[in-house]
């Protein structure tokens, strides 16, 4: 059994052994498709001690039991979120939105003043700098967009960062990534914070969707963001899902992935590699 001290892992001592680390990875990767490697053993310790805690449970052994209870399904919702939120940032991937502002932007404009329905999905947002930050970009060289149909779809699995989503607000520490045109023109700053306004928020809508799961959408899309998660998941379940992303966009349209994902031509013949890394379209 081990138990990990306070200055190693910040967890109080909790007894934890491999038997529990395999157990919670087992869970994680039936609901969100997630797979954990050994090396991870640690950072479920760092991530799930505090809820250990919360559940007043003794050790991780009474925590893997209580979440696979009946009587745990919400404390097993809190796990996932726990080991699922990753770090982002504004603006992450710059040449993505580079791309975004330059190629996708002048369609966008040309078909919302027609009367269009104009979708974005920002399909795994995890704090939401992802979408305020496709927001910011729409916003700068659309700035009469409010008085048209266009909307961004953001989703993640954790229902906590959903929450969070919706605020808008961030510390101005996390900000140094927005040029400060967007800043000036987006949001407002009251102490240590800023505050998105209205009219960025008002573009996006934050839902809690699991990516493995149904997906209730009636719409196609004419750009998907989906960065950085699917390296979580293993090859074949990478495939399904590029494949079900290509199924939801429109012709023409275009799907941005993570630096260290890639897609085989082979499993996804209807979308083909741009020139702007890490980028496909939509065959027309």
């Amino acid at each position: 059994m081990i138990a990990f001290s306070d200055k190693d892992m910040s967890g109080g001592g909790i007894p934890y052994d491999e038997s529990d680390f395999d157990k919670i990875r087992k869970i994680l990767k039936e609901k969100s498709g997630i797979s954990l490697n050994d090396s991870k053993m640690p950072l479920v310790y760092s991530r799930l001690s505090r809820r250990v805690r919360l559940c007043a449970l003794p050790d991780f052994r009474s925590y893997v039991l209580f979440v696979s209870s009946s009587a745990g399904s919400e404390e097993q919702s809190c796990m996932i979120d726990a080991l699922t939120t990753n770090v982002t940032n504004f603006f992450r991937e710059k040449h993505h939105f580079e791309h975004f502002s330059q190629i996708v932007m002048p369609e966008i404009i040309q078909r919302a003043q027609q009367g269009e329905k104009i979708r974005i999905w920002s399909s795994a947002c995890s704090s939401g700098q992802e979408p305020f930050s496709i927001a910011m970009t729409i916003l700068d060289r659309f700035p009469e967009v409010n008085n048209y149909n266009v909307k961004i779809l953001a989703t993640d699995i954790s229902y906590e960062m959903i929450q969070f989503c919706r605020c808008g607000i961030y510390p101005d520490t996390e900000t140094s990534s927005i040029p400060e045109k967007f800043l000036s023109k987006c949001s407002r700053k009251i102490g240590n914070e800023i505050y998105f306004s209205d009219e960025i928020k008002k573009m996006i809508s934050f839902k809690n969707l699991n990516l493995l799961e149904s997906w209730p959408m009636q719409c196609h899309f004419i750009s998907i963001f989906c960065r950085n998660v699917a390296i979580y998941f293993e090859r074949s379940i990478q495939n399904i899902l590029w494949q079900r992303l290509s199924d939801y966009l429109l012709p023409g349209g275009y799907l941005y992935i993570g630096h260290s994902e890639k897609i085989a031509q082979k499993t996804v013949p209807d979308i083909s590699a741009c020139k702007c890394p890490t980028t496909y379209r939509k065959n027309i």
